[in-house]
């Protein structure tokens, strides 16, 4: 369906061969980097698994998947001109996203367990939060937005392998060369605001050889305008079915064998991740506070 509705268009074929990289490569970034639990919509979905909810998992990736497709295209496209609003709003949403996280953390906490039935039990605060357990969307979509470096997260990452993409000699459409220029704009904003790296983090990434502007082809396959969005898009949505695709599977997997563990264990690690997760909160709590007072 997608090189149908590419085909559809008169694109050149260095054009096409960068979108088809871009999707491709996009797509591996997605899954490899979802793949460490100690993420919050990672334990999430880990703790929903256990419990045999698949449904849930699955709306919830694609919860969070939305957040990743906004998030890194503009981590690609438009980081630069982000930074500043950035630094402003960060404490505000530390302080936001940790709430949301605590109660989340509470209600997986709370959660007691059916153990003839493997199911779980609302009791007190979670019978408040009954309709959302219905659906993880929501829960998936803010728990993602409210994490303040994921946008570094997919910054850092999507450099690391765009770079060692172009420097095999494939056609990425100039991403790489924009990604440089949004990871020096980040680290000169570190560098240059008292106090700012607190907020705004340098970023150190391995230096690889891009593909040089001077090369012909090259030149004719960086796009302006119009294509650069599109380019950059392609690669946030194809990040986007990357992660929901490894997260599906997880989730599966966890849902087909959670049965050959013990009821006691899975009880134990599903609370130790809402445990976690209280922690982190109040983590988050203590840095936006921090930044608060130091700036």
């Amino acid at each position: 369906m997608y090189l149908l509705f590419l085909t559809s268009f008169k694109i050149e074929p260095e054009m096409l061969e960068s979108l088809i990289t871009i999707s491709c490569v996009g797509c591996a970034v997605g899954f490899v980097f979802s793949m460490p639990i100690a993420g919050p919509v990672s334990i999430l979905i880990t703790s929903h698994g256990l419990r045999g909810e698949l449904r849930y998992c699955f709306t919830a990736a694609l919860g969070a998947a939305i957040v990743d497709v906004l998030v890194c295209f503009f981590a690609v496209h438009g980081a630069a001109k982000l930074l500043g609003l950035y630094a402003v709003v960060i404490p505000y949403a530390l302080l936001v996203g940790a709430g949301f996280l605590f109660i989340v953390g509470l209600r997986i906490v709370k959660a007691r367990f059916d153990f003839a039935h493997m199911d779980v039990k609302k009791t007190g605060v979670m019978r408040f939060f009954a309709q959302q357990e219905k659906s993880g969307f929501w829960t998936g979509l803010v728990l993602n937005a409210s994490n303040p470096s994921l946008l570094f997260g997919w910054l850092t990452s999507s450099f690391i392998i765009m770079s060692f993409v172009s420097s095999m000699g494939l056609h990425v459409g100039g991403l790489d060369h924009m990604l440089v220029e949004n990871v020096a704009s980040v680290n000169k904003f570190a560098s240059h605001n008292a106090g700012g790296s607190d907020i705004i983090p340098s970023i150190t990434t391995p230096k690889l050889p891009l593909m040089p502007l001077e090369d012909k082809s090259a030149r004719d396959e960086t796009p302006s305008g119009l294509f650069q969005v599109f380019f950059s898009l392609s690669y946030a949505f194809f990040v986007a079915i990357g992660s929901i695709i490894w997260f599906f599977l997880f989730s599966y997997f966890l849902v087909r064998n959670r049965k050959k563990l013990r009821v006691d264990i899975i009880s134990n690690v599903i609370h130790g991740l809402g445990m976690f997760l209280c922690g982190f909160a109040l983590f988050l709590v203590w840095r936006s506070l921090d930044m608060f007072i130091t700036h």
